[in-house]
């Protein structure tokens, strides 16, 4: 009977020891379950005596091949529009990019290190004009800029090939300043070149004689013959006063029927204003031997000579031939 009793008491003994295991094992789990519910706080790190380096981006030169900015910028230097030279405070070319180079009819081999020969104005643009081997002359329109890299002074100078509008405005001066009817220049092209002029004989101590002539009767041969035999007396008129003076002479259509010349009183004796108003007027009378008699053309003519030292102006000399022509004309209705 005891072992009996002491068997049941060992097993119930069992049982309420692995009922407390039991216990403890599901308190330990749901404290775990607990725990994992709750945001982990994070553990600060201590602070460092040195802050964390920063990041720096190498700079790359412009003409740097191996890197992208530099690619980059070879390839807008060298496919703008405008030649672009770097030009330091001494003149020095430091830099020519491509289209410079074509407009400069050089290398930048060549050029780089020499003296630029150009104008260079921060102020305002000019047009250069600009001569090969080839003899071709280019029109380039050029502008400076200065700027500084670092400390040194340097010249940005911008060159953009304008031959063509160079050009169109040459030929719309031209037809501005020429007559239409005859070819010759009318009174605004023939003021402008002869004052040009004038300053150049001053310079060099030239003598010089202006011609005025002015178309007998051309008022009749509108009235009788049309206006288009009035226009054709002109064109011939302009065609003997070619046929007379010399290549560097000026002549203009002054006027409706007046014509001026502006001749270089040479150092010889064919060359004096004398001889080239006999020469005119021998020309003339060439002329007329040809024409009928109703169809022969005659002009008066007033001389003015310029002299250097006393330098008169132009105008002076005008007044001065247009009074000596009227003088002419006068005389010519008096001895009819």
């Amino acid at each position: 009977m005891t072992r009996v009793a002491s068997k049941k008491k060992s097993a119930v003994k069992k049982k309420k020891s692995a009922k407390k295991a039991g216990a403890k094992k599901s308190a330990a789990r749901s404290k775990s379950g607990a725990k994992s519910k709750k945001s982990p706080k994070s553990k600060k790190l201590p602070k460092s005596r040195n802050p964390p380096a920063k990041r720096t981006m190498k700079k790359s030169s412009p003409r740097d091949a191996g890197s992208e900015n530099g690619s980059l910028m070879d390839v807008i230097l060298d496919h703008s529009p405008d030649g672009i030279v770097a030009v330091d405070r001494k003149g020095i070319i430091r830099y020519v990019n491509a289209i410079a180079e074509d407009l400069l009819k050089d290398t930048a081999g060549n050029m780089v290190g020499q003296k630029f020969g150009l104008p260079v104005d921060t102020h305002r643009s000019q047009d250069v004009r600009i001569s090969g081997e080839d003899h071709k002359e280019t029109v380039a329109e050029i502008r400076a800029r200065e700027t500084k890299m670092g400390r040194e002074k340097i010249f940005i100078v911008s060159l953009r090939d304008v031959t063509e509008r160079a050009s169109l405005e040459a030929q719309l001066r031209a037809l501005s300043d020429v007559d239409p009817l005859t070819g010759l220049l009318n009174r605004r092209g023939f003021l402008e070149a002869a004052k040009r002029q004038l300053n150049l004989a001053q310079r060099q101590n030239w003598g010089m004689t202006l011609f005025f002539l002015d178309l007998d009767g051309l008022k009749w041969i509108n009235d009788e013959f049309g206006h288009l035999e009035g226009d054709q007396a002109l064109i011939e008129t302009a065609t003997i006063l070619r046929k007379t003076v010399r290549g560097p002479d000026i002549i203009g259509r002054f006027a409706g029927d007046e014509f001026t010349v502006l001749a270089f009183e040479g150092t010889e004796r064919s060359d004096s204003s004398i001889k080239i108003a006999s020469r005119l007027r021998k020309n003339l009378e060439e002329h007329n031997a040809r024409k009928r008699v109703d169809r022969k053309i005659s002009f008066s003519i007033g001389v003015a000579s310029f002299d250097p030292v006393k330098s008169p102006s132009l105008e002076i000399l005008i007044d001065e031939a247009d009074f000596k022509m009227y003088e002419e004309k006068r005389q010519k209705r008096c001895s009819r």
